[in-house]
């Protein structure tokens, strides 16, 4: 039985497992407005410091986050939300809401080498200086990923567009995190303060992200109009006015989907990526309906 080449991931996934994971979690987003009873939104803003900067918007999929972590040898793994998947390498992986199977269908024919690596993929591989580890994060939706993926293509068609991506560019900080303790990299890598999240993990830039993912030909998610409602103007009705204005529905859709469903929302960042939060449609209906009854 032969066995599997070694390779920067199967290395990593062998002696640090824990570590990988919790470094490479997608952080938790905010709402604009703080959540109150009920699930209504009040008219506090759980980041006040986000309109200090321009807002660029990005359509909000409602399917399941996934990540691929691409080492400077081309070796990946894959992984949820929660969990990594498979290892480069690996005949056996988790099917969970069929990720692995689903990229490796989408992604890997196009950028996979004879060993099954993706060394296009690491930043910085067009230069011939391939960044140690590059995260790329994406949301995995379409067929039967969620109760809305009828919203954007038939239930034998899947889709994958990145919305960010990190880049661990110091070997040797990287392999101290590997060693370092979960729960430190946890409090690294996202907590909660009264300005709103505090983000870690080195994300591109708008235009770095922009640059890379025409660089290796991945499609990103839809790009919105600019978010310039001042703090004082960004009211429920306003924010639920601009997200009826700029997408009323998916931009999305995929190639299966004759009419283009309705769209879940929008993300707002900075551009130095400091700054996330998401504004779904769901949230400001239910609040102003219930508001509506009051």
């Amino acid at each position: 039985m032969l066995l599997p080449a070694k390779s920067q991931a199967r290395t990593a996934v062998a002696h640090s497992l824990a570590q990988l994971n919790t470094l490479t979690k997608y952080p938790s987003i905010l709402t604009l407005h703080a959540l109150g009873d009920r699930g209504r939104l009040t008219t506090d803003f759980t980041t006040p410091a986000l309109f200090s900067q321009p807002l660029t918007a990005t359509e909000k999929i409602d399917g399941t986050s996934a990540r691929l972590l691409v080492f400077a040898d081309g070796s990946y793994v894959v992984g949820s939300r929660e969990n990594l998947l498979t290892v480069s390498g690996d005949l056996l992986f988790d099917p969970a809401v069929g990720i692995v199977e689903g990229l490796r269908r989408l992604i890997f024919p196009h950028y996979a080498d004879e060993q099954g690596h993706l060394p296009r993929l690491p930043y910085g591989a067009g230069t011939g200086q391939p960044a140690p580890l590059t995260v790329l994060f994406g949301e995995f939706y379409g067929g039967k990923v969620t109760g809305n993926s009828k919203q954007y293509g038939p239930p034998e068609q899947v889709g994958f567009r990145v919305f960010d991506v990190a880049v661990f560019t110091d070997a040797a900080a990287l392999a101290t995190q590997l060693q370092t303790d979960i729960r430190e990299l946890s409090t690294w890598r996202e907590s909660e303060t009264p300005a709103g999240m505090r983000y870690g993990q080195p994300f591109l830039s708008g235009k770095e992200l922009t640059a890379y993912l025409t660089q290796v030909g991945l499609p990103d998610v839809p790009q919105l109009p600019t978010y310039a409602v001042p703090a004082a103007e960004s009211t429920h009705e306003t924010v639920l006015a601009w997200l009826r204005e700029h997408i009323p529905q998916t931009q999305a859709a995929l190639s299966g989907q004759a009419i283009p469903g309705r769209a879940e929302g929008a993300i707002l960042r900075t551009a130095d990526r400091s700054s996330i939060v998401k504004i779904r449609f769901e949230d400001y209906e239910r609040t102003l309906n219930q508001r509506g009854k009051a």
